[in-house]
């Protein structure tokens, strides 16, 4: 099995909508947006050209499409885990060099296969650990599928926001 990432480009964008309206992913992605065409051209136009606006301010962003033998199966993203202000609280106490990375596997007939610990682990050491010392994900404390596999991958947990659902995860550069 060859697993590979592709840049983001606009051609993708209906594939975006696609697994986005997909049941296990809305489950646990932008629960509240109904997406749409405009959406989905709305969010992503200014990913595929490396940054995301916040605070009027343009932060780089990398998004990717995950392919399984050269099958476009999923999305990933990292950035700056400091550059954007996460929903309902602030990152503190973290290592300062901080990526945080974003997944999902689109494809239904991918999911459950056990393939996320590998290609984190590979996304990882091929994009994000040439910027970062560390990598924050923060998965909803229900999502149990997602904290196995970034456990399996290296993450360990370091704190639970009960208020929020969420589990902070920490994974370092050569697990030091």
């Amino acid at each position: 099995m060859n697993i590979s990432f592709k840049p983001l480009n606009k051609k993708h964008f209906g594939l975006l909508l696609k697994w986005l309206n997909t049941p296990h992913v809305r489950k646990w992605w932008d629960t509240d947006i109904i997406w749409t065409k405009h959406s989905i051209e709305e969010k992503y136009h200014t990913y595929v050209k490396g940054f995301k606006l916040t605070n009027s301010k343009e932060k780089p962003i990398y998004p990717y499409i995950i392919t399984i033998d050269d099958k476009e199966v999923g999305y990933i993203q990292y950035y700056n885990a400091y550059d954007f202000p996460r929903e309902g609280y602030i990152i503190s106490g973290m290592p300062e060099s901080l990526a945080s990375i974003d997944i999902f596997i689109g494809e239904v007939e991918f999911v459950g296969k056990g393939l996320g610990v590998g290609l984190v682990a590979k996304f990882l050491d091929e994009y994000v650990f040439s910027q970062f010392e560390s990598i924050f994900i923060d998965p909803d404390i229900n999502n149990k599928a997602a904290i196995h596999a970034y456990e399996k991958a290296g993450f360990k947990a370091v704190k639970q926001e009960i208020d929020l659902s969420v589990i902070w995860m920490i994974k370092k550069r050569n697990n030091v």
